[in-house]
């Protein structure tokens, strides 16, 4: 699985039926999907590590550690 080979540790989505990825016009995966804790998807993407770290921090806030992979 994707998640293993980048020892990622985190809720991951399997969007099984296709539904999410339809709703959220995701065209490719596996596809970074950011959502807050009131279940608003906040950001679609993110590649770069730039990105993702950009999408991290509107959530969890601007001083949040964030630790290097």
């Amino acid at each position: 699985m994707f998640c293993d080979i980048w020892g990622i540790d985190g809720t991951v989505l399997v969007d099984e039926t296709g539904d999410y990825a339809r709703a959220l016009q995701i065209r490719g995966v596996p596809t970074n999907v950011f959502i807050d804790e009131d279940g608003t998807v906040t950001a679609v993407g993110g590649v770069t590590p730039v990105e993702l770290e950009t999408q991290i921090r509107r959530l969890l806030g601007p001083d949040a550690v964030i630790e290097d992979a």
